[in-house]
């Protein structure tokens, strides 16, 4: 293992860590010895400002989440056609009510632009996401500070949303982004999902052995997640969204991976790996480019929000031994090339060539640093470096805090003091 700039202090914190066997305790998508240090290094008043900015976000995020109430399916004001509260549902956020029809129905779709009937108490979207959020931001609070009052707020958000029986959600999405007058749900909501494998999978597995979290939560769960599972194997819906070539069957393969790696399936995850290599043979071109995601009104953001599901499934994969960010595509596309197109909007000064709706330009740098860490390289240190993180007072606000969370938070730039390289480490190309 590969310490940059580490202290004594720090390598006695691997010590401990690696003398009991913790390998099953390892999180899908975080180091956990990376974390180790960093939590080290805030107590230690010896963080980077960026490391420090975001953990006080964080903290203030996890204190907001304290006091308000649990999230359940059942808060909802619709009904899906199955009779029950306890399935999800969600509206398709881009469909819209045609206006030239007495009824508005069936909707059509008008890309980029969110309805707000999509966004509200009505329907479970929103309320995934929010939930999902709040149990990440009260773990991570609670594995950073040490306070438990942040571990027994996530722990009792988990047990009303899987566990409760009168408030539990039924393990499908049976009733995802539906279309008012086309169908009660789609292909398309399984992306809904995708939280439950990269939010609260890792959020489980660093509660385990907190008195908050208990054995019988702990089998709860795992029974919920072995079901869900399931329904993502062999749904006709899921099936459908495993067949797509575009960030939703990206999304689909790394969320049955997240979920798989919790329930120790690493054969699952390997298959999983396969069929993320068959997608980016169409999806990655040799100039970087992402065709299906550049035909969208907001090509920055899904060109983006493309390679996060990749880059999040060649982490896990890396702990499987498994190499997706070397992977070259037939016609030598590639998860590297891809990342070094995105890299150079990064920077405002930089137009982006292709029509938009919106644009943050920081958000693919923690794809960038997560990148270099794996492959051992400076490749995108400038981009890394010049990154700043001002949070602006619009919409954009929570994007923003993400990527310096994801960059100096939940991880580090590998020049950074303390940086822990990722295990195992990539064989090398030469």
């Amino acid at each position: 293992m590969r310490i940059s700039g580490a202290t004594l202090g720090y390598s006695a914190i691997f010590g401990l860590f690696f003398s009991a066997s913790l390998l099953a305790a390892e999180p899908a998508f975080l180091n956990t010895a990376q974390l180790a240090v960093i939590k080290q290094q805030l107590t230690d008043k010896q963080a980077a400002p960026q490391t420090t900015a975001a953990y006080q976000q964080l903290l203030k995020a996890a204190d907001n989440a304290l006091g308000k109430p649990n999230l359940s399916v059942t808060n909802k004001g619709m009904t899906p056609p199955s009779g029950s509260k306890h399935d999800y549902l969600s509206l398709s956020a881009y469909w819209w009510a045609d206006d030239s029809k007495p009824d508005g129905l069936p909707w059509i779709r008008k890309d980029g632009n969110v309805n707000p009937a999509s966004k509200n108490s009505q329907s479970d979207g929103v309320r995934l996401a929010d939930f999902t959020a709040r149990v990440q931001n009260l773990t991570l609070a609670w594995y950073f500070s040490g306070e438990q009052k942040y571990a027994d707020k996530a722990a009792s958000l988990m047990r009303t949303w899987f566990i409760d029986p009168d408030t539990r959600m039924n393990p499908n999405l049976n009733f995802a982004q539906g279309v008012p007058g086309i169908a009660a749900g789609r292909n398309t909501g399984v992306l809904d999902g995708r939280y439950f494998s990269t939010r609260i999978v890792d959020s489980v597995v660093l509660l385990h052995g907190n008195p908050a979290w208990k054995t019988a939560d702990e089998q709860a769960m795992r029974e919920w997640m072995t079901e869900y599972l399931t329904w993502l194997q062999s749904s006709k819906i899921a099936q459908k969204e495993s067949c797509t070539e575009n960030n939703h069957g990206n999304w689909y393969v790394t969320q049955v991976a997240g979920i798989a790696w919790y329930l120790d399936q690493p054969q699952v995850i390997k298959q999983m790996a396969t069929l993320m290599k068959s997608k980016l043979d169409v999806q990655l071109m040799p100039d970087g480019t992402q065709p299906a995601e550049l035909a969208r009104t907001r090509s920055f953001h899904y060109s983006y929000f493309n390679l996060q599901a990749i880059s999040l499934m060649a982490i896990l994969a890396q702990k499987n031994g498994i190499d997706l960010w070397n992977y070259q595509t037939p016609q030598g596309g590639g998860v590297i090339k891809s990342l070094d197109f995105m890299a150079k909007y990064t920077d405002d000064s930089q137009p982006w060539p292709y029509k938009t709706l919106d644009r943050i330009n920081v958000r693919p740098v923690p794809l960038l640093s997560w990148a270099d860490n794996a492959t051992g390289s400076s490749r995108y240190q400038q981009q890394i470096r010049s990154a700043t993180f001002s949070l602006p007072p619009d919409s954009t606000r929570g994007a923003v805090m993400e990527a310096e969370s994801e960059t100096w938070l939940l991880s580090l730039p590998s020049w950074a003091k303390g940086y822990v390289a990722p295990q195992p480490a990539l064989k090398s190309k030469g």
